[in-house]
């Protein structure tokens, strides 16, 4: 009952000093508590995804949005699937996304290149 209830509680708030973000390895959250980050959109801010799991917001956002994509994207430590409230995605959506960002991004250097080509012949 109560006591069960506390039990569980403490039992589990006492391993959050001491989880990592399942991406970058390290410490999710900073030793001194007053030096948490409450703003939900920095980059060191933790997530936690329904399989009880950590990350980084940046490194989830990070590993959400690169290949593979194919059957959704599984969580590094327990390879269940992943689903956050905040990622709601469909496979074939973050392909389309990630593609279009990659074509992009040759556009960009290919514009740089025929730029950087046009300063060294002048």
């Amino acid at each position: 009952s109560l006591e069960a209830t506390v039990g569980f509680l403490v039992e589990n708030v006492k391993r959050y000093p001491e989880e990592i973000c399942q991406k970058c390895k390290q410490k999710a959250f900073p030793a001194d508590p007053a030096k948490a980050i409450h703003n939900e959109n920095a980059a060191a801010h933790v997530e936690r995804v329904y399989c009880s799991h950590v990350y980084h917001h940046d490194c989830l956002i990070v590993y959400m949005k690169t290949p593979p994509f194919e059957g959704g994207k599984k969580c590094l430590a327990c390879k269940n699937r992943i689903y956050h409230e905040k990622w709601k995605v469909t496979p074939e959506l973050a392909e389309a996304r990630w593609a279009h960002e990659q074509a992009r991004n040759r556009e960009l250097d290919e514009v740089m290149d025929f730029f950087g080509d046009l300063s060294v012949n002048s």
